[in-house]
């Protein structure tokens, strides 16, 4: 089972970005690199994201 999580329906506006994973770890990475090539992250921007709207995020993830 693929796991994915579109960026628009994390709050961005613009970007219909989505990325997948085989599991909820793999899919996080992907969203936590692509969160740092294309929106401005950094490695404590992303974890203070994370702390904060962890549950949020895991709600959108979606079955492939």
């Amino acid at each position: 089972m693929t796991l994915s999580i579109n960026c628009k329906d994390a709050g961005d506006p613009v970007c219909t970005h989505t990325m997948y994973g085989e599991t909820e770890e793999e899919l996080l990475k992907n969203a936590k690199e692509h969160g740092i090539k294309e929106h401005g992250y950094t490695e404590e921007t992303w974890k203070d994201e994370m702390s904060h709207n962890l549950e949020h995020f895991r709600s959108l993830i979606k079955n492939s």
